[in-house]
């Protein structure tokens, strides 16, 4: 059941995991203001985090150490996206509220993109390994994936009209 090239897709699917949780968390700091993508993101950081967890314990199994993002840079992220929204917004170059909504989801979709195909991936592998209880467990994480995806999509289609076609 161990394989290098299992454990690197496991990495790999880890990352994308991870880098998502982080990239909801900014964009629900970013978007603040707009309850519709506030909470529902960071419940997607939330879901992703659980997820990470998961595949830190399949990583052990595959003789994978994959270890937890460090917590203590958020902040700091966040001061400085702060910093850049005030600087861009003295220039006069910061985009129009919808306009970086449509730009943050967007942004979300490809890497919520990038899990999904891991996800896909990683069914295979554990098809391949004929090892049920990794099927099962991915497929049903899988599946909470793409109910994130969903929901981007939607709030895409929500966005796009009130960003592109309505006037500030």
């Amino acid at each position: 059941m161990k394989t290098d090239k299992a454990g690197a897709l496991l990495r790999e699917l880890h990352d994308a995991v991870t880098d998502l949780a982080k990239t909801c968390r900014s964009v629900a700091e970013r978007q603040a203001a707009d309850r519709g993508t506030y909470y529902p993101a960071h419940t997607v950081a939330a879901q992703c985090d659980r997820h990470a967890a998961r595949i830190r314990a399949w990583g052990e199994l595959f003789e994978v150490r994959l270890h937890a993002p460090a917590a203590a840079p958020e902040p700091l992220s966040a001061v400085r996206d702060a910093v850049r929204h005030t600087s861009a917004a003295f220039r006069g170059d910061r985009p129009e509220a919808g306009v970086a909504l449509l730009h943050d989801l967007c942004h979300l979709h490809e890497k919520a993109q990038r899990v999904h195909i891991h996800w896909v991936m990683l069914g295979q592998v554990a098809r391949a390994l004929r090892d049920r209880a990794l099927l099962a467990e991915a497929a049903a994480l899988h599946d909470e994936t793409r109910t994130q995806i969903k929901w981007i999509t939607t709030r895409i289609r929500e966005a796009a009209p009130q960003a592109v076609a309505v006037a500030d």
